[in-house]
């Protein structure tokens, strides 16, 4: 009997593993990639003061269909950022992860997560922000905004650090 019972377990794997090759022939590609950088704008640009942003950033894209003209793409993202008011040095530090997905069928992209997770320089919250936000790739039309995102990325930090968006 137990050696039915073997014969019969590998014979159901030989099954499932010859069933399954050209699902392994279209397995999607994984890439990772980091990175960092400092984005600077005079008062007037992004808010009424002078604003400077340094950021590191780790991504996981996972790729569906053709590497060059995908039919979807799925990334996984962690972003710290340091937002500066040039003017007073007032600093608040963030640190972010969500999920951007990109859908060619509809031309859309999602972002879905924890998207402002900001902190003082006494380590206290000041924001918390998650949620979906659904844009058309192809218009830049909003689809989607979740109540708790605010996608006006000046309205957001600029008060947060003491003064208003450029306007």
């Amino acid at each position: 009997m137990r050696r039915f019972i073997v014969a019969g377990t590998l014979l159901g794997v030989l099954v499932l593993t010859t069933g399954t090759t050209a699902a392994w022939a279209d397995e999607p590609l994984h890439e990772n990639s980091s990175g960092s950088g400092v984005n600077t704008s005079s008062a007037g640009e992004v808010c009424d003061f002078s604003y400077s942003q340094s950021y590191t950033f780790a991504a996981n894209d996972i790729i569906f269909g053709d590497p060059d003209d995908p039919d979807r793409v799925i990334t996984q993202f962690e972003i710290q950022v340091t937002h500066t008011n040039l003017d007073t040095g007032f600093a608040l530090t963030e640190d972010d992860h969500f999920v951007i997905t990109f859908d060619a069928a509809d031309a859309q992209v999602k972002v879905a997560g924890n998207l402002w997770h900001v902190r003082g320089v006494d380590g206290k919250i000041v924001l918390v922000s998650s949620g979906l936000l659904i844009t058309n790739d192809e218009t830049g039309e909003r689809v989607k905004v979740t109540p708790a995102i605010n996608p006006d990325f000046a309205a957001v930090i600029c008060p947060l650090l003491g003064g208003q968006p450029a306007g």
